[in-house]
């Protein structure tokens, strides 16, 4: 606390001084984990053993020394089943470490493979072996005699050459040209003459039966045949010699050469 001027008084905070910050322990760091010192024990007095004296024997009469003298034959194999021993001891250590320890055979043995007898061959003598080859070749040719009559004799094919026909010569000649009726006004025939009979009076009985036949014979036949067939008609009576020229004139008209 100070006095200040006027009588007042002063006070003053003190703070007290404060210790370093430790740094913080690294975690991850393997070798400052838990680096104790452990305290050093004392070594604790232990009472000394109190040994008995052990009581010293007399020296025993030295035996007779047996001849170690070893052959010169067994003096050289030595180093030879030193090295085999050597090299076998090193093969079982290398097998254990490498295979570990080897257990307990389960007792089985292994089988030994059957072996098979041999067949002796009986040997045959040589008249015996002709015997067999003779009756060999036998069989042989009988089977080939058998196949050879088995197989039909090919016949070639016959070739059949087809004769050689004619052409028959037709019987058809053409018709003559004569004069005829035109087929192709057959229609106009019809009207015209049936006016024509009407006109010239025919009888009507016989007006159907000259308007076909003149047609007929003169389309068929010839024109002449059909005023052959007109003539007969004035004959008989049934048409005079006026009808026949008229009718006569109309066969001319339609009349073509064919």
């Amino acid at each position: 606390m100070r006095v200040l001027l006027g009588g007042r008084l002063e006070t003053t905070i003190v703070q007290r001084r404060r210790k370093a910050k430790s740094k913080p322990r690294d975690v991850f760091s393997g070798g400052s984990q838990n680096q104790r010192k452990e305290p050093q024990k004392t070594p604790q007095n232990i009472p000394k053993s109190t040994k008995k004296p052990v009581a010293i024997r007399p020296p025993s009469k030295p035996s007779p020394k047996a001849d170690l003298t070893p052959k010169p034959q067994e003096e050289a194999n030595s180093p030879k089943k030193a090295k085999i021993t050597e090299s076998s001891q090193t093969k079982e250590i290398i097998e254990s470490q490498i295979l570990g320890e080897s257990r307990k055979s389960i007792g089985l043995r292994n089988k030994e493979a059957a072996v098979d007898p041999e067949v002796k061959e009986s040997a045959t003598s040589k008249r015996a072996q002709d015997i067999i080859d003779k009756s060999r070749a036998r069989a042989m040719e009988s089977l080939v005699k058998k196949a050879s009559e088995n197989i039909e004799p090919v016949t070639p094919a016959t070739v059949v050459t087809k004769k050689r026909t004619r052409k028959t010569k037709t019987s058809f000649q053409p018709a003559e040209r004569k004069k005829r009726l035109d087929r192709s006004r057959h229609m106009e025939y019809k009207y015209e003459v049936r006016g024509l009979l009407v006109d010239l009076n025919v009888d009507e009985e016989h007006r159907s039966s000259i308007l076909g036949t003149v047609w007929a014979k003169g389309e068929r036949q010839t024109v002449s045949d059909a005023k052959e067939y007109l003539n007969t008609k004035l004959s008989e009576g049934v048409i005079d010699d006026i009808q026949l020229e008229a009718l006569t004139k109309v066969v001319d008209n339609y009349t073509i050469r064919r």
